[in-house]
């Protein structure tokens, strides 16, 4: 049976980490930290006994035991929901194209036009997904080195520094331009063609992460830069207009910007090879690629209530 995730589950979980193999799904962040791990005990025995939290997480259980936990909720908004974690026991693995099919009603009933999930590509998972109803966007690598400062070093001294300005709300607009100019129109088909749905399936590198923005002549915006830099490591993300194409190294280079001496990590999805060129002559290397699905939700929120009603 498939419920929420409920404070007496905590001993329930203990047993299932002792059986369960790494994680099948992961977020962009979790990616850009090397992808999905072996199932984290303490965090989900925190979640059951939050309120708020554990309305995030559901478990497959059976007489007691728990061979499934799924953890999906909204990306950026309440039009996009995402599959952050999955965790099966050894021994469920068919339980994954069941939670991929369930986990769309309590997404439609809380108002999501679609839900996203991020696997290893050529997987099984990516096969369970494509018959729950997922289909795929487009492949994306994650790069890393081993070093920013290194990789700062590698780009030489530029002829000039960019100069940015923080992200501010009014930038929204102009932002939704650059991404229908830069993305393939079979990709921005299945994201969503709004605004709103741009909005809400946008991916955030942390609570704590920035984001800079490079202003052309003309008025337009020519590039966004979100980065986030901790103890352990600095992640970064870059979309620029074409008329920034040639600024691109020193765009790298901003990216890189106020980094410590930590390993630096990006993804760059398929379609934006000239990024992935210029980062692996910096010496960046390609640690994992991943394919990005989405499934469209097209049952009213009245109908999915009905429906997660009798699951939950």
């Amino acid at each position: 049976m498939i419920r929420h995730l409920h404070p007496t589950d905590s001993p329930g979980l203990l047993q299932f980490s002792q059986s369960s193999g790494r994680g099948e799904t992961c977020t962009l962040v979790g990616a850009l930290r090397g992808g999905p791990g072996g199932f984290p005990t303490v965090k989900y025995a925190s979640i059951a006994l939050s309120p708020r939290a554990w309305q995030s997480c559901w478990v497959e259980a059976h007489r007691g035991r728990i061979d499934a936990v799924l953890k999906a909720g909204p990306r950026s908004g309440p039009q996009a929901w995402e599959v952050a974690e999955l965790y099966l026991r050894n021994s469920k693995s068919d339980l994954a194209l069941e939670l991929l099919e369930q986990i769309a009603i309590p997404a439609g009933g809380a108002g999501a036009h679609r839900v996203f999930v991020r696997v290893p590509p050529n997987s099984r998972m990516s096969d369970d997904a494509r018959k729950a109803g997922y289909s795929p966007i487009y492949r994306e690598s994650v790069y890393r080195a081993e070093s920013a400062h290194a990789a700062i070093a590698n780009l030489g001294i530029p002829n000039r520094s960019l100069q940015l300005r923080p992200r501010v709300e009014a930038d929204d607009v102009a932002l939704f331009r650059m991404h229908n100019i830069t993305t393939p129109i079979e990709i921005r088909m299945k994201l969503g063609q709004t605004s709103q749905d741009w909005a809400a399936g946008t991916e955030r590198l942390g609570r704590k992460a920035s984001e800079w923005i490079l202003d052309l002549s003309i008025g337009d915006i020519g590039a966004v830069i979100q980065r986030n830099s901790t103890r352990s490591g600095h992640t970064f993300s870059l979309n620029w207009a074409p008329e920034a194409g040639s600024e691109l190294t020193g765009l790298v280079a901003a990216a890189l910007a106020d980094s410590k001496d930590v390993p630096a990590s990006t993804v760059v999805p398929e379609y934006r090879p000239a990024l992935s060129h210029l980062l692996v002559t910096l010496g960046f290397e390609e640690q994992a690629q991943y394919e990005v699905m989405v499934k469209p939700l097209a049952q009213t929120v009245a109908e999915a209530n009905r429906a997660f009603a009798a699951i939950s």
